[in-house]
Parts: C-alpha cells; sequence; structure tokens
C-alpha cells in the first residue's frame, strides 16, 4: 500500500519529498537528537532550522550531495516568490506521514480514502 507522494515546486523544479528511516535519523541528528516527533507536533515552533533539515530530508534521496546550504537558499527564493513558511512547513509534514515512518498515529483520518494505486512509481 502505497501513499500519493508528495510534491513542492521548490529551487525553481517541482520536486518529490521522500522520507525514509535513514533521512530521519539524520535529521535528528542535524536536530541536537531532537525527536521527529517532538518537531512534526510543533513545526512553526521549531523554527527555520529545523524545517531547513526537515526540507532537506525530503530532497536528498533525489539530489545527491545537496547541502543545507543549497537548501537555504531554496527556501529564501520560495518566501521571496510568495511561499509561506507555514505552507512549506505543512508540505513536509503531509510528505512525512506519507512515508509513514511516524507509523499508523500521525497518519490518522488521510487513510480512509480508497487505496487504489496503480501504476505509481
Amino acid at each position: 500500500m502505497m501513499t500519493k507522494p508528495v510534491f513542492i515546486t521548490i529551487g525553481g523544479k517541482e520536486r518529490r519529498l521522500r522520507y525514509d528511516i535513514n533521512s530521519a535519523a539524520e535529521m535528528e541528528e542535524l536536530m541536537g537528537g531532537k525527536s521527529l516527533l517532538y518537531v512534526m507536533s510543533n513545526p512553526m515552533a521549531a523554527g527555520f532550522s529545523a524545517i531547513r533539515i526537515l526540507l532537506w530530508g525530503g530532497l536528498k534521496h533525489a539530489e545527491k550531495g545537496i547541502t543545507l546550504q543549497r537548501v537555504g537558499l531554496m527556501m529564501q527564493e520560495y518566501m521571496e516568490a510568495g511561499g509561506s513558511f507555514g505552507e512549506l512547513a505543512g508540505r513536509i509534514g503531509e510528505a512525512i506521514k506519507a512515508s509513514k515512518i511516524m507509523g499508523e498515529s500521525l497518519a490518522g483520518e488521510e487513510d480512509t480514502e480508497e487505496e487504489t494505486d496503480e501504476g505509481n512509481e
């Protein structure tokens, strides 16, 4: 059962946000050991550094060697183009929930949708 992939248009193109256990562990390390669950429960309070780390974690599967600095520049462009911090946090949250790395606790109601998934991936 695959959930729908989550995309964000940032850095001049549409990119897929994808998370797995390894990226989650790396993100937690970068956040000084703060758990992903803690940050996800209040992403707005987590601040720019946490959102930048979470965004990096979701993009690095597609762009090997992408740096936090590069991701920060992408965020800057995103905001300057009229994107909001809350919107960014929301997309990241959706993608992390969709990844199922947090288990079902965060997935909640979205799982009542019918799970048809022909030809994706």
